[in-house]
This record gives structure tokens, sequence and C-alpha cells, in this order.
């Protein structure tokens, strides 16, 4: 994305953007739903995803971006690795007849312990080579629905150690690479720590993130249907 792909850094891509009128829309259960990203009683995200065989699919949208949303894809492996990302910036055209309007693409393939970045802008493709960590799952500014997606696959892919569960996130919004650990409880409730930023969790059974909490920031999650 331009202006924020490969520009950053990971613990601020945690910080809530401006409030805007809350938007929820319904779904079917199951591998299909969203989140709401509350500040005191302001949304400030508002996220749509859904699962297609072992590709995830979303929407984000920030309060800060008005008419602008990103479009997410992650392609999953069965041994918890996520080889592909692909994410697209675009504009909401002021009629609604008129295609949106595509700002910059990127495609994200993690192969062993490097990350290839290709991004597309109006200025040309440009190729980056991150060196990262094997099984290292994506994080774009906001989007729970990615995060969810990477804990699910870090459940089968990372390792235990004696802090937790140790995942890698490689940030989106920056190319860097930080170290998270999880550390579950019995009652689905979890803490998720990168760095100083601590992301307090509420997990189902199967995995599925159910509502979180940035106490930090002032951040609270809600899954909606």
């Amino acid at each position: 994305m331009q202006g924020r792909m490969i520009v950053g850094l990971m613990a601020g891509s945690f910080l809530a953007a401006a409030p805007v009128a809350a938007q929820t829309t319904s779904t079917a259960p199951g591998d299909s739903a969203g989140f709401v990203v509350l500040k005191n009683q302001d949304t400030v995200a508002t996220e749509r995803f859904e699962r297609r065989d072992v590709t995830w699919l979303g929407t984000l949208a920030l309060a800060t971006r008005k008419d602008v949303a990103d479009t997410w894809s992650v392609v999953t492996a069965p041994d918890g690795t996520v080889p592909l990302v692909e994410v697209m910036e675009s504009q909401k055209p002021p009629d609604p007849r008129m295609r949106a309007r595509v700002i910059s693409r990127a495609r994200i393939i993690v192969k062993g312990d490097s990350v290839s970045v290709d991004q597309m802008t109006s200025n040309g493709l440009v190729t980056r080579i991150f060196p990262s960590e094997v099984g290292v799952v994506p994080y774009l500014n906001l989007s729970f629905g990615m995060l969810e997606v990477g804990l699910r696959q870090a459940q089968v892919a990372a390792k235990r150690d004696s802090l937790g569960l140790a995942v890698y996130f490689f940030n989106l919004g920056g190319g860097q690479t930080a170290r998270g650990t999880l550390v579950q409880q019995p009652d689905g409730k979890a803490q998720l720590s990168i760095g100083e930023v601590q992301i307090d969790l509420v997990l189902a059974p199967d995995g599925r993130l159910l509502s979180a909490a940035i106490p930090a920031q002032g951040l609270k999650v809600e899954r909606v249907q």
C-alpha cells in the first residue's frame, strides 16, 4: 500500500484510528464473520472476512481513510505456514456505476525464513526481500480477521517455550518481523504480547477469535456475524 506498505514500526501498528459511525453486515455463520474495533463508544475500524477452502478473504476499512479499503487474501498450508498473502488498496468511486480505483497492490510470498514483497503502485513495480523467521504469519494494522488466521496457523506451526506459544508476525505496514508470545488459559482467555503491546483475547475451542482488547490504547474488538 503506497505510503503504508513497508513503512513504519510494528509497535505502532496497533495504534487506533479516529472514530467513525459503527457499521456491521450480517452474514451466514461459520467461517464468515467480521470485527468491529471500538475506542470508547466510537467505531475506529470494521472488517468482514470469509474462508474459501485454503484461502481467507477479507476487507478492512479504517476511520481515518474515508472511501478507502484494504482487501486481503491469505493462503494457508496444512503445516500451519502462510505461503502467500495479497493486499489491494482501493478507493470507492464517486459514482456507484464506476469501478473502484486501485491505489496499489502487493503480493507477499513467504518461503522459509525470508519474505518477498512485490508492490505495484502508480510508480511501478518494486520488489523487496526481507529476512524473517520460519513460520512467520502476516499482520495488517487493525485487521483482527488476519490476526485470527495467523493465530490459527500458529497453533499448528509454532513452538512452545517457557514463555508460551512463540508466534512470529511480519508487519505488512512496515516490513519488520516481531516475536509474539501467546499464553492461553483453560477458560479460553489468552494474552498475546508483541514487544510492549499486550492484546487480551478470548478464543473459542476451534481457534476463532471471539473478542479482544488492547487496554493500553483503550481499544476493544467485538466479533459480529
